[in-house]
């Protein structure tokens, strides 16, 4: 069903003359699943970027459609320019179409299309979001510290998830399952796009905002672990508030919290069993350790009872916290937290 649909790769683009060829070659690899169309939205540009894509369209063995535009500084800006990339490929795409989008410094993975799709059949959904991996041809330019603090980060994002796995299963979106909901890897029907208005006109962060505004609508979303792009290690980007940013202050200091999508274990566990949205506590960097180990040792008894019925399931603060985790004989029904 999905593998027929018409395919659309939507890239906004901004002063890329230097890697814009690779992410277009990157998406035409001899074993790829290959779009029927690329869009290249190419805005406020002042290098080569739009002569060295038109070199590229006779050799390309899809379509590719370059758009010139010119923000004002109001809307100059990466959700303005991704919105639209991503809006004029719905346009030119039938009804029942999918629309994938990267970024112009970006180079997708093996696989990145066949196996956006097969998610999209799998799981029934109306979004897939894949990684964002740092270019393995540019990570030595980051130095290690900061390497091991993104490491450690993203498995301790990967307990929470595995946590939500248990405590709220969404069909949808099983284990296992990543996190990331970056621009640099996007991908929706354009059902789910007519639905949503497609991505938000925000300066920043419109690849969260729009995964919200999908999951607002009601459209299912999976986050595709076997989906990944490389993305660019540089410290100098073309998007405020984007990754070259984030690395170039970290390179200057590190943040002192965790991305505020990451919470405390024991809050994650106590909001999705209550079923109460709320903001997470943020998490100080130096205290990431406590908060793994803490995480280690819910997963663990979470695990062990996950055939069981969760309302048997008490859990306490000092069971998961620093010290020895005693896994006690077979639970009785007690109250949560009494």
């Amino acid at each position: 069903m999905f593998e027929n649909r018409w395919r659309t790769v939507a890239i906004p683009a901004r002063n890329e003359e230097e890697r814009i060829e690779n992410c277009l070659r990157s998406l035409i690899a001899p074993d790829a699943i290959r779009p029927h169309r690329i869009v290249v939205l190419v805005n406020n540009s002042t290098d080569k970027t739009r002569a060295r894509i038109e070199a590229l369209k006779p050799f390309f063995p899809c379509e590719i459609l370059v758009e010139e535009r010119h923000y004002d500084a109001a809307h100059s800006h990466a959700g303005q320019a991704r919105h639209d990339a991503v809006s004029l490929a719905m346009a030119l795409s039938p009804a029942e179409g999918l629309i994938f989008s990267t970024d112009a410094d970006s180079r997708v993975g093996p696989g990145w299309i066949r196996n956006t799709i097969r998610a999209f059949g799998n799981f029934q959904v109306g979004a897939v979001f894949g990684r964002a991996l740092l270019d393995p041809n540019e990570a030595d330019d980051i130095p290690a510290h900061l390497q091991a603090d993104d490491d450690a980060e993203l498995a301790y994002g990967a307990l929470l998830e595995r946590i939500g796995t248990i405590l709220s299963p969404d069909a949808h979106d099983p284990w296992p399952r990543h996190s990331e909901r970056s621009g640099a890897s996007i991908a929706v029907t354009c059902e789910a796009l007519a639905m949503t208005g497609g991505i938000p006109l925000i300066p920043t962060g419109e690849d969260r905002a729009f995964y919200a505004v999908l999951r607002s609508a009601g459209v299912p979303v999976r986050h595709a672990p076997d989906v990944w792009v490389w993305v660019s290690a540089r410290v100098v980007g073309r998007a405020a508030g984007g990754m070259a940013e984030t690395i170039a202050r970290r390179l200057i200091r590190q943040d002192e919290f965790l991305d505020d999508a990451f919470e405390p274990a024991l809050d994650r566990f106590r909001r999705l069993r209550s079923r109460i949205a709320g903001n997470a506590r943020l998490i100080r960097r130096s205290e990431l350790p406590r908060h793994h180990r803490a995480a280690v040792r819910l997963l663990a008894r979470l695990e062990a009872w996950e055939r069981r019925s969760l309302e048997l399931v008490t859990i306490d603060r000092s069971d998961i916290e620093d010290g020895a985790l005693v896994f006690p004989p077979p639970i009785q029904p007690v109250d949560m937290f009494g």
